[in-house]
């Protein structure tokens, strides 16, 4: 459960699994309430989130054709 850190209360969980395609990639994120999940988008929560899915995703790329 989310607890109450500063700037958002929000708990992700982050899972990686067998893809036919690689991996998926699935990322979920609870809020405290709706004030913080409303927060957090301000804050930029969806261009972030979906930054560092991009990057990630380049770095497994770049690691998997350098075998």
């Amino acid at each position: 459960r989310p607890a109450n850190p500063v700037p958002v209360a929000m708990t992700a969980e982050i899972t990686f699994g067998d893809h036919p395609d690689g991996t998926e990639y699935r990322a979920v994120v609870r809020h405290a309430d709706a004030s913080s999940r409303t927060h957090h988008l301000r804050l930029g929560f969806a261009d972030g989130w979906g930054t560092v899915t991009a990057q990630l995703a380049t770095v497994a790329e770049a690691r998997n054709g350098s075998r």
